[in-house]
């Protein structure tokens, strides 16, 4: 298999992480184009947005967000947006797509049953090369992030978790560390 097979991908979503893991075992392919319609690879420098919802990214105990946010990393791959214009000038438009796919996801889809109490809360924003460098052991490219850019989305990427031989303590770790980074930024809540 070839780095270009994660841009072709349409197995089931829940085997999109291993099958990642399986082209690209070392991490070699975050540096290569992958999605069809992408400007190019994740580049270090670049700002990433994730989005937020209720209540599938909040605490069922405090109703805090939670590292919920960062979970699909580690099975789904965790969706980002690659923000290429400014900060400022890009949040509205972030916040106008998260609300959007609130209501997709609250309507259902032929892959998914409807979700009525999904709410868009926000977007946390994180850089590159920050989430690439976390880690809890030696083994290089636990976090990475590939362009898996969408036919409607050239800017989509995904934040894939390499766990594979780590303790059960270590991957919760991972998690962590991986949700402290992007919540670091505080979260830009939507306007509305």
């Amino acid at each position: 298999m070839a780095c270009e097979d994660i841009g072709d991908y349409i197995g089931p979503a829940d085997e999109f992480v291993r099958f990642i893991l399986g082209v690209d075992p070392l991490g070699d392919c975050q540096s290569v184009k992958v999605g069809r319609t992408s400007p190019g690879p994740v580049e270090d420098d670049e700002v990433l947005a994730r989005f937020v919802f209720a209540p599938a990214h909040m605490s069922t105990q405090t109703g805090e967000i939670d590292e919920t946010v960062v979970l699909d990393a580690f099975k789904f791959g965790a969706s980002v947006n690659r923000v290429q214009i400014d900060w400022e000038q890009a949040l509205p438009v972030l916040h106008q797509r998260g609300e959007a796919l609130a209501e997709q996801i609250r309507n259902g889809s032929a892959q998914r049953p409807p979700q009525p109490d999904r709410q868009y809360l926000g977007v946390f924003r994180f850089v590159a090369h920050s989430a690439r460098a976390v880690n809890v052991d030696a083994v290089p490219a636990r976090i990475r992030l590939y362009d898996t850019s969408l036919p409607d989305d050239p800017l989509h990427g995904d934040i894939v978790a390499s766990n594979f031989g780590l303790s059960k303590a270590h991957k919760k770790e991972l998690r962590v560390r991986l949700f402290l980074l992007v919540q670091k930024s505080g979260l830009f809540p939507s306007i509305t």
